[in-house]
């Protein structure tokens, strides 16, 4: 039996998504979610979420790549956003900034972490749980100003970098194993693997017995209205994990076990 944490990405970035991963949650498709607090729909999704009752399985997705961020500093750093302030995401599309900072886009980007983690909290969230829109946190230079956060304010999970992958280049692939062995020792909870429910299904085969798996939806609307993940409908999504009879778990448990 494959257990499975099933996390509702992007919670808070529009009215749409927020009522996709509230109607996940009512449908017990989804056993957490992660919010994007400097987003304009970040309030409304806090606030259906204490409604519909799964406020405790909301964490934190950093974002350091779409909307306005929550401080000035970062603002001035170019590779980080435009002139009208908003994220520009040209830092993590280069491999460079993905590896090191200069000093000025360390402390600003440290300031943003900590004001999204204090912002996050001021929802009175107890999750503490964290992952990333663009998976940002598995950057090195991102983490580097990220895990003493973490550990101040006292997170306890974090999501892996991507490793159910079956074909990967071989430099990417040492790097995720060395970045994920690193997590596993820090003493934040994670799970054993991470993905798409399509990696699953292509891995399913090469995976242990019990073993704990994340897997990332982006729900939303097609324009028929249909709940998909992305573009596929969410009944499809499900088909699969049903017919790989994958445990779902909230991260909850993955910390008690």
């Amino acid at each position: 039996m494959i257990r499975t944490v099933i996390n509702g990405d992007d919670f808070g970035i529009s009215d749409e998504v927020n009522r996709a991963i509230a109607e996940c949650f009512e449908k017990r498709i989804l056993t957490s979610t992660t919010l994007m607090v400097n987003m304009p729909y970040a309030d409304q999704a806090v606030e259906i979420a204490r409604r519909e009752g799964f406020a405790e399985a909301v964490g934190l997705h950093l974002n350091l790549t779409s909307g306005y961020p929550l401080t000035r500093d970062i603002r001035k750093c170019k590779r980080f956003c435009r002139k009208n302030g908003t994220f520009n995401a040209w830092f993590q599309q280069h491999t460079a900034t993905r590896l090191m900072l200069t000093g000025k886009e360390r402390k600003a980007v440290a300031k943003e972490i900590e004001a999204q983690m204090r912002k996050y909290f001021s929802y009175g969230l107890p999750e503490r749980h964290l992952d990333s829109h663009h998976h940002v946190h598995t950057d090195r230079s991102i983490m580097q100003e990220l895990m003493p956060l973490m550990h101040k304010y006292d997170f306890r999970s974090v999501r892996l970098s991507r490793n159910l992958f079956r074909r990967m280049n071989p430099l990417k692939r040492v790097y995720k194993r060395i970045f994920n062995d690193k997590l596993k020792k820090s003493g934040l909870i994670t799970t054993d693997f991470f993905g798409s429910y399509r990696d699953l299904a292509a891995m399913n085969g090469e995976i242990q017995d019990n073993a704990m798996v994340e897997i990332m939806v982006h729900p939303m609307y097609s324009e028929e209205g249909v709940l998909c993940d992305t573009h596929t409908p969410m009944t499809e999504v499900c088909a699969l994990l049903d017919s790989l009879k994958a445990e779902r778990e909230p991260y909850s448990v993955v910390k008690e076990k």
